[in-house]
């Protein structure tokens, strides 16, 4: 009897220990990269206006949204490299004027990011923050840009060779963090596995990125030329970005 009075005496205890640690570990604060109320006209998106940083063929501007700092590049003829943000809703017309996500709209909301990544990409497709603290990445969602989408569907004979994806194909996401230099962790999402292309959108778990200063965003397919490199276009979509302290 004595011994369980005392393992019962003990449990309180730590109960009591857990509940303290409770109230003094608030909640941790989170935010969310969102796009929505940035744009006023309908099917438009941001391009850029100030042409004094120049890098290669495009003007650079960086977007700064919130704490959120995304790369942006951009040109006399429009959104060049990077991200930048739309509210097109064109889900039907092949090309790369057109970028519009596959979906018509964003995650709740009419406006969204969309992001060229190219691997020869003067202006990488990243995220990083204003503050220039490092944050841990909790989840996002991605879906394909109708461009890219109708090119892996239907064929593409005006870029490159791409024909239409067929069993063994792929066009894969990956998001590296960095914290500072060093890379913290990788997460991968297929936009494309064979004829299974994605066309809505779908939220990715970002915790294994760990704590992150950046995250860069890189697009890989099975289509490849040995000189021109991917074939596949190199644009994809996202929305609701959300990090914690």
């Amino acid at each position: 009897m004595k011994r369980t009075k005392i393992v019962l005496f003990a449990a309180l205890l730590m109960g009591l220990a857990l509940v303290s640690c409770e109230k003094e570990n608030p909640e941790v604060q989170s935010w969310t990269l969102d796009a929505n109320g940035l744009l006023n006209g309908e099917n438009s998106y941001f391009v850029g206006t100030d042409t004094s940083n120049v890098s290669g063929y495009y003007y650079v501007q960086d977007l700064t949204i919130g704490n959120f700092v995304l790369s942006h590049s951009w040109s006399d003829y429009g959104f060049g490299e990077g991200f930048t943000y739309t509210n097109c809703t064109d889900s039907a017309t092949p090309g790369y004027t057109n970028l519009s996500a596959i979906t018509a709209d964003g995650v709740g909301g009419s406006t969204y990011f969309v992001a060229n990544a190219g691997e020869f990409s003067t202006t990488p497709a990243m995220i990083s923050f204003a503050d220039g603290k490092s944050y841990r990445p909790l989840e996002c969602y991605v879906t394909n840009s109708t461009y890219a989408y109708l090119a892996m569907k239907d064929g593409n004979p005006g870029y490159g060779t791409l024909d239409p994806f067929k069993q063994g194909d792929w066009f894969k996401l990956i998001i590296t963090g960095y914290d500072g230099d060093n890379v913290t962790g990788k997460v991968a999402f297929y936009l494309a596995s064979g004829t299974d292309i994605v066309n809505t959108w779908e939220k990715i778990d970002l915790s294994r990125l760990g704590t992150v200063t950046r995250m860069v965003f890189n697009l890989e397919s099975s289509d490849v030329d040995p000189i021109f490199g991917m074939n596949t276009p190199s644009y994809f979509c996202l929305d609701k970005l959300k990090v914690s302290e």
